[in-house]
Protein backbone atom coordinates (compact mmCIF):
# COMPACT_ATOMS: atom_id res chain seq x y z
CA UNK A 1 0.00 0.00 0.00
CA UNK A 2 1.35 3.52 -1.31
CA UNK A 3 4.51 1.98 -1.82
CA UNK A 4 5.34 -0.13 1.47
CA UNK A 5 5.00 -3.36 3.05
CA UNK A 6 2.95 -3.01 5.77
CA UNK A 7 0.67 -5.65 8.32
CA UNK A 8 -3.29 -5.93 8.41
CA UNK A 9 -4.58 -2.62 10.25
CA UNK A 10 -6.27 -5.63 12.48
CA UNK A 11 -3.04 -7.47 12.95
CA UNK A 12 -4.66 -10.26 11.23
CA UNK A 13 -2.53 -12.91 9.25
CA UNK A 14 -3.60 -16.18 7.28
CA UNK A 15 -1.71 -19.59 7.02
CA UNK A 16 -0.84 -20.11 3.47
CA UNK A 17 -1.18 -23.76 2.44
CA UNK A 18 1.18 -25.80 0.19
CA UNK A 19 -1.83 -27.94 -0.89
CA UNK A 20 0.26 -30.66 -2.37
CA UNK A 21 1.39 -31.32 1.47
CA UNK A 22 -0.75 -29.23 2.99
CA UNK A 23 1.76 -27.77 5.64
CA UNK A 24 1.77 -24.02 5.85
CA UNK A 25 3.98 -22.33 3.88
CA UNK A 26 4.18 -18.93 5.53
CA UNK A 27 2.13 -16.57 7.49
CA UNK A 28 0.67 -13.46 5.62
CA UNK A 29 -1.13 -10.38 6.14
CA UNK A 30 -4.85 -10.72 6.29
CA UNK A 31 -6.93 -7.79 6.69
CA UNK A 32 -10.39 -6.21 6.17
CA UNK A 33 -12.09 -2.47 4.26
CA UNK A 34 -10.12 -0.28 6.47
CA UNK A 35 -7.08 -1.53 4.44
CA UNK A 36 -9.40 -1.55 1.37
CA UNK A 37 -9.93 1.44 1.79
CA UNK A 38 -6.25 3.23 2.45
CA UNK A 39 -4.76 1.11 -0.65
CA UNK A 40 -8.15 2.88 -2.68
CA UNK A 41 -7.06 6.28 -0.76
CA UNK A 42 -3.22 5.67 -1.62
CA UNK A 43 -4.38 4.61 -5.52
CA UNK A 44 -6.37 8.44 -5.67
CA UNK A 45 -3.73 10.56 -4.56
CA UNK A 46 -1.21 8.76 -7.66
CA UNK A 47 -3.75 9.20 -10.24
CA UNK A 48 -3.00 12.68 -10.01
CA UNK A 49 0.34 12.31 -10.57
CA UNK A 50 0.43 8.78 -12.60
CA UNK A 51 -2.62 9.62 -15.21
CA UNK A 52 -0.66 12.97 -16.06
CA UNK A 53 2.21 10.63 -17.14
CA UNK A 54 2.78 10.36 -20.92
CA UNK A 55 1.92 6.75 -22.39
CA UNK A 56 5.56 6.31 -23.26
CA UNK A 57 6.82 6.97 -19.91
CA UNK A 58 4.01 4.43 -18.31
CA UNK A 59 5.25 2.26 -21.18
CA UNK A 60 8.76 2.29 -20.10
CA UNK A 61 7.73 1.12 -16.23
CA UNK A 62 5.63 -2.17 -17.48
CA UNK A 63 8.75 -2.77 -20.18
CA UNK A 64 10.70 -2.66 -17.10
CA UNK A 65 8.38 -5.03 -15.02
CA UNK A 66 8.33 -7.62 -17.81
CA UNK A 67 12.24 -7.64 -17.84
CA UNK A 68 12.53 -7.81 -14.37
CA UNK A 69 10.06 -10.91 -14.22
CA UNK A 70 12.09 -12.74 -17.00
CA UNK A 71 14.96 -12.41 -14.90
CA UNK A 72 13.60 -14.42 -12.22
CA UNK A 73 10.79 -16.46 -13.98
CA UNK A 74 11.74 -19.65 -12.46
CA UNK A 75 12.20 -18.56 -8.77
CA UNK A 76 8.60 -16.65 -9.03
CA UNK A 77 7.14 -19.96 -10.42
CA UNK A 78 7.98 -22.06 -7.75
CA UNK A 79 6.85 -19.40 -5.27
CA UNK A 80 3.51 -20.09 -7.77
CA UNK A 81 3.52 -23.47 -7.45
CA UNK A 82 4.03 -24.06 -3.60
CA UNK A 83 0.79 -22.19 -3.04
CA UNK A 84 -1.46 -23.20 -5.95
CA UNK A 85 0.17 -26.64 -6.89
CA UNK A 86 0.61 -26.23 -10.58
CA UNK A 87 3.21 -28.43 -12.03
CA UNK A 88 6.23 -25.86 -11.80
CA UNK A 89 6.73 -26.12 -15.87
CA UNK A 90 2.49 -24.41 -16.23
CA UNK A 91 3.91 -22.09 -12.97
CA UNK A 92 6.93 -20.51 -15.08
CA UNK A 93 5.54 -20.47 -18.38
CA UNK A 94 2.27 -18.20 -16.66
CA UNK A 95 4.89 -15.85 -15.25
CA UNK A 96 7.11 -15.47 -18.68
CA UNK A 97 3.10 -15.31 -20.25
CA UNK A 98 2.76 -12.47 -18.31
CA UNK A 99 5.58 -10.34 -19.41
CA UNK A 100 3.23 -10.06 -22.74
CA UNK A 101 0.67 -8.64 -21.14
CA UNK A 102 2.99 -5.73 -19.75
CA UNK A 103 4.69 -5.10 -23.40
CA UNK A 104 1.72 -5.62 -25.28
CA UNK A 105 0.21 -2.70 -22.86
CA UNK A 106 3.34 -0.63 -22.55
CA UNK A 107 2.96 -0.49 -26.38
CA UNK A 108 -0.79 -0.23 -26.82
CA UNK A 109 -1.04 2.88 -24.15
CA UNK A 110 0.48 4.59 -27.14
CA UNK A 111 -1.83 3.99 -29.01
CA UNK A 112 -5.20 5.01 -27.76
CA UNK A 113 -6.55 6.97 -30.53
CA UNK A 114 -9.20 9.30 -30.03
CA UNK A 115 -11.96 10.06 -32.92
CA UNK A 116 -12.50 13.30 -35.28
CA UNK A 117 -16.24 12.98 -35.82
CA UNK A 118 -17.96 15.19 -38.59
CA UNK A 119 -20.20 17.69 -37.86
CA UNK A 120 -23.29 19.42 -39.16
CA UNK A 121 -22.24 22.64 -39.39
CA UNK A 122 -19.12 23.58 -40.36
CA UNK A 123 -18.50 25.71 -37.13
CA UNK A 124 -18.42 22.93 -34.91
CA UNK A 125 -15.55 20.42 -34.06
CA UNK A 126 -16.37 17.17 -32.92
CA UNK A 127 -13.42 15.09 -30.99
CA UNK A 128 -13.44 12.18 -28.84
CA UNK A 129 -10.65 12.12 -26.19
CA UNK A 130 -9.73 8.84 -24.43
CA UNK A 131 -8.92 9.80 -20.89
CA UNK A 132 -7.90 7.24 -17.56
CA UNK A 133 -10.97 6.49 -15.43
CA UNK A 134 -9.38 6.38 -12.18
CA UNK A 135 -8.41 3.96 -9.67
CA UNK A 136 -9.41 0.44 -10.56
CA UNK A 137 -10.00 -2.63 -8.12
CA UNK A 138 -9.06 -5.93 -9.13
CA UNK A 139 -10.68 -9.14 -7.15
CA UNK A 140 -9.42 -12.14 -8.72
CA UNK A 141 -9.23 -16.20 -8.39
CA UNK A 142 -6.24 -18.73 -7.78
CA UNK A 143 -6.71 -20.87 -10.22
CA UNK A 144 -3.88 -18.61 -12.69
CA UNK A 145 -2.70 -16.56 -9.76
CA UNK A 146 -0.38 -14.29 -11.97
CA UNK A 147 -2.77 -14.32 -15.92
CA UNK A 148 -6.05 -13.15 -14.08
CA UNK A 149 -3.95 -10.24 -12.27
CA UNK A 150 -1.90 -9.13 -14.89
CA UNK A 151 -4.16 -8.74 -18.06
CA UNK A 152 -6.02 -6.06 -16.25
CA UNK A 153 -2.92 -4.52 -14.10
CA UNK A 154 -1.27 -3.83 -17.44
CA UNK A 155 -4.25 -2.80 -19.40
CA UNK A 156 -5.19 -0.40 -16.54
CA UNK A 157 -1.53 1.07 -15.77
CA UNK A 158 -1.32 1.54 -19.47
CA UNK A 159 -4.13 3.24 -19.82
CA UNK A 160 -3.15 5.75 -17.08
CA UNK A 161 -5.17 4.20 -14.13
CA UNK A 162 -4.16 3.18 -10.35
CA UNK A 163 -5.10 -0.15 -9.35
CA UNK A 164 -5.70 -1.83 -5.96
CA UNK A 165 -5.44 -5.81 -6.39
CA UNK A 166 -7.34 -8.02 -4.34
CA UNK A 167 -6.16 -11.63 -5.31
CA UNK A 168 -7.57 -14.77 -4.17
CA UNK A 169 -6.50 -15.32 -0.11
CA UNK A 170 -5.28 -18.91 -1.43
CA UNK A 171 -2.08 -17.78 -3.86
CA UNK A 172 -1.53 -14.19 -2.64
CA UNK A 173 2.18 -14.10 -2.92
CA UNK A 174 2.13 -14.44 -6.65
CA UNK A 175 0.13 -11.47 -6.84
CA UNK A 176 2.58 -9.60 -4.22
CA UNK A 177 5.39 -10.68 -6.50
CA UNK A 178 3.77 -9.22 -9.02
CA UNK A 179 3.37 -5.68 -7.53
CA UNK A 180 6.96 -6.24 -6.41
CA UNK A 181 7.92 -6.49 -10.22
CA UNK A 182 5.99 -3.18 -10.58
CA UNK A 183 7.25 -1.37 -7.85
CA UNK A 184 11.24 -2.40 -9.19
CA UNK A 185 10.35 -1.34 -12.15
CA UNK A 186 9.56 1.82 -11.33
CA UNK A 187 5.84 2.57 -10.48
CA UNK A 188 5.57 5.25 -8.20
CA UNK A 189 4.06 4.87 -4.50
CA UNK A 190 0.14 4.60 -4.83
CA UNK A 191 -0.18 3.32 -8.16
CA UNK A 192 0.05 -0.53 -7.48
CA UNK A 193 -1.59 -1.62 -4.20
CA UNK A 194 -2.20 -5.03 -3.38
CA UNK A 195 -4.26 -6.38 -0.29
CA UNK A 196 -5.04 -9.75 1.12
CA UNK A 197 -8.18 -10.12 2.84
CA UNK A 198 -11.61 -10.66 3.80
CA UNK A 199 -13.18 -11.16 0.43
CA UNK A 200 -16.46 -9.47 1.09
CA UNK A 201 -15.51 -6.85 3.15
CA UNK A 202 -12.72 -5.57 1.04
CA UNK A 203 -14.94 -6.48 -1.80
CA UNK A 204 -17.68 -4.04 -0.68
CA UNK A 205 -15.18 -1.49 0.13
CA UNK A 206 -14.21 -1.51 -3.66
CA UNK A 207 -17.64 -0.86 -4.54
CA UNK A 208 -18.73 1.28 -1.84
CA UNK A 209 -15.71 4.06 -2.13
CA UNK A 210 -16.63 6.51 -5.27
CA UNK A 211 -12.84 7.15 -5.78
CA UNK A 212 -12.92 3.06 -6.88
CA UNK A 213 -14.45 4.02 -10.61
CA UNK A 214 -14.30 0.21 -11.80
CA UNK A 215 -14.25 -3.49 -10.71
CA UNK A 216 -12.52 -6.60 -12.44
CA UNK A 217 -13.70 -9.83 -10.91
CA UNK A 218 -12.45 -13.22 -12.10
CA UNK A 219 -14.46 -16.10 -10.55
CA UNK A 220 -17.72 -17.70 -9.84
CA UNK A 221 -21.11 -16.82 -11.47
CA UNK A 222 -22.55 -16.22 -7.54
CA UNK A 223 -19.67 -13.59 -6.96
CA UNK A 224 -20.55 -12.24 -10.14
CA UNK A 225 -24.27 -11.78 -9.82
CA UNK A 226 -23.54 -9.95 -5.80
CA UNK A 227 -20.87 -7.82 -7.48
CA UNK A 228 -23.73 -6.97 -10.12
CA UNK A 229 -26.17 -6.11 -7.70
CA UNK A 230 -23.54 -3.67 -5.45
CA UNK A 231 -22.82 -1.99 -8.59
CA UNK A 232 -26.19 -1.41 -9.63
CA UNK A 233 -26.44 0.99 -6.25
CA UNK A 234 -23.26 2.92 -6.82
CA UNK A 235 -23.18 3.03 -10.44
CA UNK A 236 -19.42 1.25 -10.46
CA UNK A 237 -18.10 0.10 -13.65
CA UNK A 238 -17.70 -3.62 -13.88
CA UNK A 239 -15.73 -5.87 -15.96
CA UNK A 240 -16.45 -9.91 -15.33
CA UNK A 241 -15.05 -13.05 -16.20
CA UNK A 242 -17.49 -15.46 -14.76
CA UNK A 243 -17.38 -19.28 -14.28
CA UNK A 244 -18.73 -21.43 -17.59
CA UNK A 245 -20.32 -24.52 -18.28
CA UNK A 246 -17.97 -26.58 -21.49
CA UNK A 247 -19.45 -29.55 -22.76
CA UNK A 248 -17.85 -31.65 -25.52
CA UNK A 249 -19.82 -33.45 -28.61
CA UNK A 250 -18.25 -36.31 -29.16
CA UNK A 251 -19.53 -37.35 -33.10
CA UNK A 252 -19.01 -40.75 -34.31
CA UNK A 253 -17.02 -39.49 -37.62
CA UNK A 254 -14.48 -37.32 -35.95
CA UNK A 255 -10.78 -38.71 -35.51
CA UNK A 256 -11.12 -40.10 -31.49
CA UNK A 257 -7.52 -40.58 -31.47
CA UNK A 258 -6.69 -37.16 -31.55
CA UNK A 259 -9.80 -35.92 -29.82
CA UNK A 260 -9.09 -38.39 -26.84
CA UNK A 261 -5.87 -37.07 -26.60
CA UNK A 262 -7.05 -33.11 -26.30
CA UNK A 263 -9.58 -33.89 -24.26
CA UNK A 264 -7.58 -35.03 -22.22
CA UNK A 265 -4.72 -32.70 -22.08
CA UNK A 266 -7.74 -29.91 -21.70
CA UNK A 267 -9.38 -31.78 -19.02
CA UNK A 268 -6.03 -32.43 -16.77
CA UNK A 269 -4.97 -29.19 -17.57
CA UNK A 270 -4.12 -27.07 -13.98
CA UNK A 271 -6.23 -30.03 -12.34
CA UNK A 272 -8.74 -28.94 -14.39
CA UNK A 273 -9.26 -26.00 -12.69
CA UNK A 274 -9.95 -23.66 -16.00
CA UNK A 275 -12.67 -21.82 -16.91
CA UNK A 276 -12.57 -23.77 -20.04
CA UNK A 277 -11.93 -27.02 -18.95
CA UNK A 278 -14.21 -30.05 -20.34
CA UNK A 279 -16.93 -30.52 -17.81
CA UNK A 280 -19.23 -33.01 -19.30
CA UNK A 281 -18.99 -35.39 -22.34
CA UNK A 282 -21.95 -36.53 -24.76
CA UNK A 283 -20.01 -39.08 -26.94
CA UNK A 284 -22.75 -41.08 -29.94
CA UNK A 285 -23.53 -44.31 -28.78
CA UNK A 286 -21.40 -46.05 -31.63
CA UNK A 287 -18.41 -44.93 -30.28
CA UNK A 288 -19.23 -44.63 -27.15
CA UNK A 289 -17.05 -47.81 -25.74
CA UNK A 290 -14.41 -46.42 -28.03
CA UNK A 291 -13.91 -43.03 -26.63
CA UNK A 292 -14.08 -44.52 -23.45
CA UNK A 293 -11.47 -46.42 -23.35
CA UNK A 294 -8.87 -44.36 -25.23
CA UNK A 295 -9.58 -41.80 -22.75
CA UNK A 296 -8.82 -44.52 -19.60
CA UNK A 297 -6.02 -45.56 -21.17
CA UNK A 298 -4.88 -42.22 -21.34
CA UNK A 299 -6.10 -41.03 -18.06
CA UNK A 300 -3.96 -43.92 -16.14
CA UNK A 301 -0.84 -42.36 -18.00
CA UNK A 302 -1.23 -38.87 -16.00
CA UNK A 303 1.58 -38.73 -13.62
CA UNK A 304 0.03 -37.06 -10.49
CA UNK A 305 2.28 -35.09 -7.61
CA UNK A 306 3.58 -32.50 -6.26
CA UNK A 307 4.15 -29.96 -8.62
CA UNK A 308 7.37 -29.46 -7.45
CA UNK A 309 8.24 -32.94 -8.57
CA UNK A 310 9.77 -33.12 -11.79
CA UNK A 311 7.59 -35.02 -14.24
CA UNK A 312 4.42 -34.32 -12.30
CA UNK A 313 2.02 -33.12 -15.23
CA UNK A 314 -0.88 -32.82 -12.87
CA UNK A 315 -1.02 -31.20 -9.14
CA UNK A 316 -3.27 -30.85 -6.94
CA UNK A 317 -6.60 -29.05 -6.57
CA UNK A 318 -6.13 -26.02 -4.40
CA UNK A 319 -7.67 -26.68 -1.20
CA UNK A 320 -9.31 -29.98 0.91
CA UNK A 321 -12.78 -28.36 0.72
CA UNK A 322 -12.53 -28.31 -3.45
CA UNK A 323 -10.90 -32.01 -3.23
CA UNK A 324 -14.18 -33.22 -1.60
CA UNK A 325 -16.62 -31.33 -3.70
CA UNK A 326 -14.71 -33.02 -6.66
CA UNK A 327 -14.72 -36.51 -4.43
CA UNK A 328 -18.79 -35.71 -4.32
CA UNK A 329 -19.24 -35.20 -7.45
CA UNK A 330 -17.14 -38.94 -8.97
CA UNK A 331 -18.97 -40.42 -6.16
CA UNK A 332 -22.87 -39.34 -6.02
Amino acid sequence: INGEWVSANNGGTWDLINPATEEVIQQVPFGDDSDARDAIESAHIAFKTWSQKTPYERGEVLMSAADWILERAEELGRITTEESGKPLSEATVEWRSATNYLKWFAEEGKRAYGRIIPARVTTRRISVHHQPIGVVGTITAWNFPIYNLVRTWAAALGAGCTVVGRPSEFTPRSGMMLAQALHEAGAPAGVINIINGDPELMAQALLNDPHCRKIAFTGSTRVGKLLMDGASKTVTRLALELGGNAPILIFPDTDLASVAQQSIDWKYRNCGQVCVSPQRFFVHSRVVEEFTERVSTLSAKVVVGNGLDEGTQMGPLINAKQRDRVEQLVTS
